[in-house]
């Protein structure tokens, strides 16, 4: 059984609450780092995270998937169906990194948006013309990703602006998105800046036509992660998503009601 072959048996799992079966997907000595808490080690302690996690997510389904295989790692970036705590159905997209051993999950790291993400039109048909791309190569894709991270991260805005094509989308809606190249470029590294550090790459893995990359401050806690979508070697959608929790917000805040007593008349 290939890599991604694996991760899809979890990712089956985790749709039809199989915990035994999410346990032994996962090595006994697995690190894995969700977006709602704190990191969860231990295959045994996966299990009971996702005992909690698919009950506040109810019916929990991974749809429209898209893998990236590189190494040792497969990206899967995919959106999540399911039902809150009150059963209105909600979406959630969500970034899933899985660094495999033997058939198994060594090191995980769960990104998301916030849940219920609607993107414009401009954003939707630059989404579905990369999605429809022919060609790439990883060789390619994996120059053109590194390119323009260089450039980010080394605050040259100008040559970063010179790797997005000109008609390109930023799609966050944490921080807000963003569209055209100078202003994708000139904003990347301002969204959930810290106090103390810089940003650094963490992790590049390339396919044919798509790359993630996870950025981070401290490389012990993962932060931030992209899905770039790059047609003719040029960067045409970055999705981002983020370790919520990392940065701050609580992935239920916006979604409760607020409540009241009620006074009896």
């Amino acid at each position: 059984m290939s890599n991604t072959d694996a991760v899809k048996a979890l990712i089956a799992a985790i749709n039809f609450d199989q915990f035994s079966r999410i346990e032994a997907l996962h090595d006994p000595d697995v690190t894995f780092w969700p977006f709602a808490g704190p990191a969860v080690l231990g295959s045994v302690s996966v299990q009971d995270w996702y005992r909690e996690f698919l009950r506040d997510y109810a019916d929990c389904t991974y749809t429209d998937e898209e893998y990236i295989e590189d190494g040792d790692v497969v990206a899967v970036r995919a959106t999540l169906e399911a039902k809150g705590y009150d059963w209105r159905p909600s979406t959630q997209r969500v970034l899933d990194i899985c660094e495999m051993r033997d058939g198994r999950v060594a090191s995980r790291r769960l990104y998301a948006m916030l849940p219920n993400l609607e993107p414009g039109k401009e954003a939707t048909a630059a989404l579905t013309s990369a999605r429809g791309y022919r060609g790439g190569s990883v060789s390619d894709t994996r120059k053109a990703a590194e390119a323009l991270m260089a450039a980010v991260l080394a605050g040259d805005t100008d040559s970063a602006t010179a790797h997005i094509a000109e008609k390109s989308v930023l799609l966050d809606n944490l921080f807000g998105s963003a569209t055209g190249a100078g202003a994708i470029a000139s904003d990347w590294t301002t969204r959930a800046n810290p106090g103390l550090g810089s940003w650094q790459v963490t992790g590049t893995y390339c396919g044919a036509k798509d790359a993630v990359v996870e950025t981070a401050v401290n490389t012990a806690r993962p932060r931030r992660a992209d899905w770039l979508r790059i047609v003719d070697g040029k960067v045409t959608v970055i999705e981002t998503y983020w370790m919520l929790r990392e940065i701050g917000v609580g992935p239920e805040a916006r979604t409760r009601h607020l409540r009241r007593v009620i006074h009896p008349m």
